[in-house]
């Protein structure tokens, strides 16, 4: 091998290994954030509920519950907070309502409280934009409401912000929206609205959704009682007190939770919960508040794999997001550091090969006639 030709083969192994490093250390950390200016929408369907109606003061069986999550990403927000604490960060606006209509909207009036949803929650999250974790933030630092809250109204003034000394609210922890780029088979602690708590959450399995392949996850939310700003009293014949009036009761929650994870990329693309919530009286449950195993519907699941475009924003679509993932973070730095170090090795070998040389002619000449 010449010189020339051994110097070409030289840089394009450098060349090559510098692609993987480039892809591995550079590309890969750098694509692998959750988007701060995502958008998604997921509906889960609830078959066959029991639930407490107030209107009615009566519980009502067999009925089809309707959940609808919008996430929105506040990307001003996430570039101040990133700033603020040197860290990557995303922050997102959540909303959740659950009511007997599938297609519920809200009145016009706050007034009309005949007309509200079944429940509503609304939160800000701060987030990690690689691990997914809930970062704190102290909203008293902010002064444009950028700070991370809970609420179940509509009215700014009802947000609840984090203390640590609250029973209500003492700020986000764990695991909420998503879990880490390169999720492992592993216990994690993932965020329960209801409680305003984080639980562990256990890898129960491998397994294939849509084609998709995806980790199951399982937690268990224990059964409480939870905390009430006021008192809850219902009339005393529904809990075998005919003769009062009104009753002080206590609201208790459980829920089993079940994730099916994207690995890849830490997507959520299926959720499921068995939720029982309860009113007791003194320390027995008398009525069904909730009980319902409610999960995303197959439209969502499907979008959440194969992508679709609701409002013209491009959702899901997470199969081709994680195997893109995959490449630049696998795949490339691979082929690209094998090809490199065989290049290398072609010029080593012709290095240190032992060149043949020509051996002496020993033989006669021929005589002349």
């Amino acid at each position: 091998m010449g010189n020339r030709s051994r110097a070409l083969v030289i840089a394009l192994g450098i060349f090559f290994v510098g692609v993987a490093a480039l892809a591995k250390f550079y590309a890969y950390p750098t694509l692998a954030v959750a988007p701060a200016d995502q958008v998604a929408h997921t509906v889960s369907v609830g078959k066959d509920a029991t639930i407490f109606s107030v209107a009615d003061l009566a519980e009502k069986k067999n009925v089809d519950l309707y959940s609808r999550r919008t996430v929105r990403g506040d990307v001003v927000a996430a570039e101040k907070i990133s700033k603020a604490l040197d860290r990557k960060v995303v922050v997102f606006d959540t909303a959740v309502v659950t009511d007997t209509e599938k297609d519920y909207q809200f009145p016009e009036s706050a007034s009309e409280t005949d007309k509200a949803p079944l429940s509503f929650v609304q939160e800000r999250v701060v987030l990690d934009a690689t691990t997914g974790e809930a970062v704190r933030w102290n909203p008293d630092a902010s002064k444009d409401n950028s700070g991370e809250y809970i609420t179940t109204t509509l009215k700014k003034e009802d947000r609840l912000t984090p203390k640590q000394d609250s029973p209500f609210f003492k700020g986000h922890e764990g695991l909420v929206l998503k879990f880490p780029f390169g999720t492992e088979k592993k216990r994690y602690q993932f965020w329960d609205t209801t409680t305003r708590k984080a639980y562990p959450i256990d890898f129960k399995e491998e397994t294939k959704l849509n084609g998709l392949t995806v980790y199951r996850f399982e937690q268990d939310v224990p059964k409480q009682d939870l905390p009430l700003a006021t008192p809850l009293k219902v009339p005393g014949n529904l809990v075998g007190e005919p003769g009062m009036d009104s009753v002080e009761v206590q609201r208790s929650y459980q829920n089993t939770r079940t994730l099916w994870i994207e690995p890849v990329t830490g997507a959520i693309i299926k959720g499921r919960e068995q939720q029982l919530a309860s009113l007791s009286y003194n320390g027995e449950a008398k009525v069904t508040a909730t009980q319902v195993q409610i999960e995303y519907d197959a439209d969502t699941v499907k979008k959440n794999v194969e992508g679709a475009k609701e409002n013209g924003v491009d959702e899901g679509g997470y199969k081709a997001k994680a195997a893109q993932l995959h490449a630049i973070g696998f795949w490339v730095p691979l082929v690209s550091l094998i090809i490199g170090l065989l290049l290398l090795a072609v010029v080593v070998f012709f290095q240190v090969r032992p060149r043949q040389t020509a051996e002496p002619d020993t033989s006669e000449p021929a005589e002349s006639v």
